[in-house]
């Protein structure tokens, strides 16, 4: 008998000093998680993570971070059904949980939908059956419509882009037939057109790739008067084909309300029809000289590279 007791107390000693270290080394493995998953490794997360939810290694706060760790995981990595299972879990051990302002929309709608599942409505506080002022009644309806504002913006995007485009060249050297000193003479700008497609690719929280491929349709005027008794006007048409290459980072992917980014990349392009008409002017003379629409392409260089770096923020 004193021999069984004492194999009782040696395996229970065993079993709480494997449960101790299990949650030690649950601990570490959620702060190594917490690091991968701001670094973008998303899918790290769940193999550091998963046991211990399974078994129990994390408790309180810890666990529901890790829950949410995972979750987030897998819907940044495009896996919705493992998010969705495990949603099942956290609703069940913290039906209490309501969506917080960091939280990514994707984990808000998907959280809301199980909560709403279990007959549970999303924008009241466990147990505030309080009646509040008539001027109060909607104010955590609109705080959750601020949390879930801008729905997808974590997803692959596919879009249509039709805008103006201007242009407005410089002069580097002057050319005159008169002297370029006295030649008045100057720019203008003219409305032209770009049309394409574009797509954005999400690579992990904090970068997007971004590509297109884009018409373009250029236009600008040049005045000048080279002679006293002399003026002139030219019009010119670039068709180019533009396809943009750029990179986004995002320095608070987390904060719902304002996104602070830096876009860079490269614009390569290919000019494959250029045109110009000109007309000239005599003071002494009611007949101006007319030069039809020339095609000019090959005295134009077809191949141009443009250079984009803008810094950017995005209000959601």
């Amino acid at each position: 008998m004193p021999n069984k007791i004492l194999i009782f107390l040696v395996l229970s000693l065993g079993y709480q000093t494997l449960t101790a270290q299990d949650l030690v080394d649950c601990t570490y493995l959620l702060e190594d998680a917490r690091e991968a998953y701001d670094a973008g490794m998303v899918e790290l997360v769940p193999e550091l993570l998963l046991e211990c939810i399974e078994s129990e290694g994390l408790t309180g706060e810890s666990r529901k971070e890790a829950y949410k760790l995972v979750i987030n995981s897998y819907l940044f990595d495009y896996l919705p059904g493992e998010a969705d299972s495990l949603m099942d879990g956290f609703v069940d051990e913290f039906p209490e949980y309501r969506a917080e302002n960091s939280d990514p929309q994707e984990f808000v709608f998907l959280l809301d939908a199980h909560l709403r599942a279990l007959g549970i409505n999303p924008d009241q506080l466990p147990g505030d059956t309080v009646v509040v002022a008539a001027g109060d009644t909607t104010s955590g309806l609109l705080n959750r419509r601020r949390i879930t504002k801008g729905a997808g913006e974590f997803g692959n995007s596919l879009g249509i882009m039709v805008g103006s485009a201007l242009s407005l060249p410089q002069t580097v050297e002057r050319y005159s037939v008169g002297n370029p000193a006295t030649d008045e003479s100057h720019f203008g700008l003219l409305p032209g057109v770009m049309v394409g497609a574009d797509a954005n690719l999400i690579l992990n929280r904090r970068l997007e790739a971004s590509f297109g491929l884009l018409y373009s349709l250029t236009r600008f005027s040049y005045s000048a008067t080279p002679l006293t008794f002399t003026t002139y006007r030219y019009v010119e048409a670039q068709h180019q084909l533009l396809l943009p290459l750029s990179m986004v980072y995002k320095f608070n992917p987390d904060d719902r309300r304002m996104c602070y980014y830096l876009r860079g990349g490269v614009v390569p392009g290919y000019l494959f029809h250029a045109s110009g008409r000109g007309t000239r002017s005599y003071e002494a003379s009611l007949d101006d000289l007319v030069v039809e629409k020339t095609d000019i392409t090959e005295s134009r260089r077809p191949f141009n590279l443009n250079i984009l770096q803008p810094v950017n923020h995005h209000e959601r």
